[in-house]
């Protein structure tokens, strides 16, 4: 399952290799970043058995630590919501 990180703006003081490497400590067992472009960070949901909303909630919690801007959402199954929702 993919899921996807839509920003405008990196936190202050990261790079994208910064928030990338962060990004693959949170889901080191139940996924990995694998891709993206401008403005987006593709995630990899590996495991099928894993609860997707558990990965959900553990990247929106790494986004509010990381003091991504209100506008970072992440999308799901086709459904987009806002990281402080």
């Amino acid at each position: 399952m993919e899921m996807y990180i839509h920003y405008k703006a990196l936190p202050e003081g990261k790079s994208l290799t910064d928030v990338v490497g962060e990004l693959n400590e949170v889901l080191e067992d139940v996924g990995a970043v694998c891709g993206g472009e401008t403005g987006r960070i593709d995630l990899d949901l590996e495991d099928e058995r894993a609860n997707p909303k558990h990965a959900q909630m553990a990247v929106k919690a790494y986004l509010q630590r990381a003091v991504f801007p209100p506008d970072t959402t992440v999308e799901i199954g086709c459904m987009e919501i806002g990281i402080y929702e």
